[in-house]
């Protein structure tokens, strides 16, 4: 059985590369577990990365009890923070896609996002109230002051994940559009890193579902910012607050 695996922002710098293939005896259970014994055996300096990572198969959070088949596509979800202080290695390139207006719910881009864009994408006849949310780029961040950020996506996945969360904001809040969009690459000081619109028949629905959306966003999505701060240091931050992405959308 062979399985190809996935590796993401820290994981990938500290391992030297963002894909490899794993080979097993036909026959044999195995699971998510296996995956990341493998890969900690294979590359001790990510045990601890590891320990706090969560895997998917098939662009779908799994538990580590996770059975797997030939052929499975395995991306290890880096935790929320950690990395190591150099250049990522030269094979890694974010997978991003996009160009120009964006005409999807959900996408992630590489070129700048424009409010004007997202109130026009989500605005409809029915709507009495329209929220756009930009997340920008702060200089500041707990006193330590930031020179610029590089975001990094696992496109597909992350797509899919916003996809989600629309979906489930219009279960939430009936006769609304939501729609879900990320920048990838190197942001400077006051670009906008995503925005988030929500067009529904009131105002106080708009608001919730904005809220919610931006929340399970940071809490779901597989998509991590590298800080590099003017003292030279560089951080990788990812998914905020308690992180279980099984248990969410």
């Amino acid at each position: 059985m062979r399985v190809t695996v996935r590796l993401f922002a820290a994981v990938a710098e500290v391992a030297g590369q963002s894909n490899l293939k794993l080979e097993w005896p036909d026959g044999q259970d195995v699971r998510l577990v296996d995956v990341r014994t493998r890969l900690a055996d294979s590359f001790p300096a990510l045990h601890d990365l590891l320990a706090r990572a969560w895997f998917a198969r098939g662009q779908e959070y799994a538990t580590l009890e996770t059975r797997l088949t030939d052929g499975d596509d395995i991306a290890v979800i880096p935790p929320v923070s950690g990395g190591q202080d150099r250049a990522p290695a030269a094979n890694f390139e974010p997978p991003v896609s996009g160009a120009g207006d964006i005409t999807a719910l959900a996408a992630v881009v590489t070129h700048e996002l424009r409010p004007e864009a997202m109130h026009s994408f989500v605005l409809h006849r029915t709507a009495g109230a329209v929220v756009v949310f930009a997340g920008t780029v702060r200089e500041f961040t707990k006193g330590r002051q930031t020179l610029y950020l590089q975001y990094e996506a696992y496109a597909d996945m992350a797509v899919k994940k916003m996809e989600d969360i629309a979906s489930e904001c219009r279960k939430r809040w009936p006769d609304s559009t939501v729609a879900l969009w990320h920048r990838a690459g190197q942001l400077a000081i006051t670009e906008i890193s995503v925005l988030i619109g929500v067009a529904a028949p009131h105002r106080k629905d708009a608001f919730a579902a904005a809220q919610y959306a931006l929340d399970t966003l940071k809490q779901t999505v597989p998509i991590w910012k590298k800080e590099f701060y003017a003292d030279g240091e560089i951080e990788w931050q990812g998914p905020e607050g308690e992180w279980n992405p099984v248990e969410q959308v």
